[in-house]
């Protein structure tokens, strides 16, 4: 298990003691725990009893309970809260903005039990008799239930997409013989995904006799064979004879209305060819790319030239990351080092403002020891180039956090929105243009604040706060963090239209964080993003160029 897989439980066990009105001394015991376990800088799972204990903040009876988790992955005492949490209420804590407090009189004032039931208090206008709550909370909550309803049976690409390529493995050592793809909206490259699905030319007779490690199968019906993974993940399988596989590709990829303009009434059979690309030749159709495939203009999709597309290699620098100088896991060194390891040229040190007191934000005191740290890094790490960078508040008001004096000591200024998401589109757009105009401004972080499966982010006026992005020259990241992806793909050719430059940026709060450059790599592509649009692709003195223009 991971530290943060580790902490996760005591957060759970914190929040369902506390639906329960529970012991609040053990309550913040676990809660103190979760803080302190989810950043820690050493991999629990590696640490013996005693070092265990000897963390701050943890003792005799959290160490025990780590103890427990590393050998079952699970808590009994967990276990036996969640038996006392009756219906779907604990399914109400993963629904943004609704803690235990909120749900547990949500639970007993009107003996709400599940989500639809939420969802149908709110349209009775029920909540506004509740204590605590009125009709803007419940019309805010109404909103937030109906997003995460939508968002159910989704889940992560990266998540989905690593079960995938090693069930594509397990066939492969299985049928050597024989093709198996990956389709559906993993080959499309979605941000989330409710499903894998295979598709192959293993017969589902071989399939139902063969044990896949990992793998149960549920259901067989007219070739196409239900099952799921371990960790719960829903598979569908699709068997079909090797001269129909690339028609079946194309169909089982995807969207409909894409696969509807270029077959029409083809049937299966029809147009047989093992690989796709020959489908559409005999079609007479120009192939289009899985990945643009549900792009609104699939006209400008014919256009993209594919090899000028942005890949991992291409990135020479870190952009974005958090040290224990504010709320990352590593060191400024560690962080450094770890970059210049993986081949990185740079690494652009970007820790939380001071207005973000939550995550540790800097002082300027802090920001001067910093600076002076890097400094000494600099002299040490040459040719390896660690660049001055702060992630600054976006405040309310559209104002930045810190003195104009102290930001233009930065080479580096990412400016993000963390506080006060609950904006309308002229307040949001508004908001965020006037950080863009800001004259020490380089660089906007994450737009529009999502969070994939758990929060839409603000509404923006997309046109507005890109011609704004251009006009001031101002960089937009791709925030590469797996729950965020944000910017969203379907911005890219918009910006790139008006002239925006890019930057794939990790958020990176650990060494591990560093790799999630990969997830925005698969982002960018998917929205045609060009290699030479990406700030981030420049070695170190031509990016500090950009930087300085």
């Amino acid at each position: 298990m991971t530290n943060r897989e580790i902490a996760g439980k005591f957060r759970e066990l914190a929040d369902l003691m506390e639906l329960l009105g529970d012991n609040p001394f053990k309550i913040r015991s676990y809660r103190s725990a979760y803080q302190k376990l989810r950043s820690y800088e050493k991999d629990l799972v590696s640490l013996s009893g005693d070092e265990l204990e000897s963390i701050p903040g943890v003792g005799k009876a959290i160490s025990s309970k780590i103890g427990e988790l590393i050998e079952t992955g699970d808590l009994a005492a967990l276990q036996k809260v969640r038996d006392k949490v009756p219906g779907q209420v604990a399914e109400l804590l993963k629904i943004k903005g609704l803690g235990p407090g909120k749900v547990r009189k949500l639970w007993q004032g009107l003996e709400i039990l599940s989500p639809g039931e939420l969802l149908y208090a709110c349209e009775e206008n029920r909540l506004v008799s509740l204590k605590g709550f009125g009709e803007k909370s419940q019309e805010d909550i109404r909103n937030k239930v109906k997003y995460y309803l939508s968002q159910r049976g989704y889940f992560f690409f990266y998540q989905l997409n690593e079960a995938a390529q090693s069930l594509i493995q397990s066939f492969n050592e299985y049928f050597p013989n024989e093709k198996t793809e990956i389709s559906g909206e993993l080959r499309r490259l979605e941000n989330t995904a409710s499903e894998i699905i295979i598709l192959t030319t293993v017969s589902a007779d071989d399939l139902k006799t063969t044990r896949i490690s990992g793998f149960t199968l549920i259901k067989v019906e007219n070739g196409r064979i239900e099952g799921e993974l371990e960790e719960k993940w829903p598979v569908q399988i699709h068997t079909v004879k090797k001269d129909d596989f690339g028609l079946e590709q194309l169909k089982l990829t995807g969207p409909d209305s894409f696969v509807h303009s270029i077959i029409a009434e083809i049937k299966t059979g029809e147009v047989e060819s093992e690989i796709e690309e020959e489908v559409f030749d005999k079609l007479k159709k120009t192939y289009v790319l899985p990945e643009f495939r549900n792009w609104p203009d699939t006209e400008k999709a014919k256009n993209i030239l594919a090899d000028k597309r942005v890949t991992e290699s291409d990135i020479r620098g870190v952009v974005h990351a958090h040290s224990t100088y504010s709320d990352g896991a590593h060191t400024l060194e560690k962080m450094a080092l770890a970059s210049r390891d993986k081949g990185y040229e740079y690494l652009a040190i970007t820790d939380h403002s001071a207005y973000a007191s939550y995550a540790g934000g800097l002082k300027e005191k802090d920001v001067l020891a910093q600076w002076e740290e890097i400094d000494l890094l600099n002299q040490q790490l040459a040719p390896f180039r660690i660049i001055k960078g702060i992630e600054a508040d976006i405040l309310p008001d559209g104002s930045m956090d810190y003195t104009p004096d102290l930001l233009g000591g930065f080479e580096l200024v990412i400016a993000s929105v963390h506080s006060v998401l609950n904006m309308d589109i002229e307040r949001a757009t508004t908001r965020l243009i006037s950080a863009v105009e800001n004259p020490h401004v380089h660089m906007l972080g994450h737009p529009t604040g999502r969070l994939l499966l758990s929060r839409p982010g603000y509404p923006l006026d997309k046109d507005k706060l890109l011609d704004a992005c251009a006009a001031n020259g101002v960089i937009v990241e791709l925030n590469a963090n797996p729950h965020r992806l944000d910017l969203d793909w379907s911005w890219i050719i918009p910006a790139m239209e008006k002239g925006v430059k890019f930057s794939i940026n990790p958020d990176a709060h650990s060494v591990e964080g560093i790799e999630d450059i990969r997830h925005g790599i698969k982002a960018a592509r998917k929205g045609g993003m060009m290699v030479a649009d990406c700030i981030n692709s420049l070695n170190t003195e031509a990016f500090l160029a950009v930087l300085r223009s």
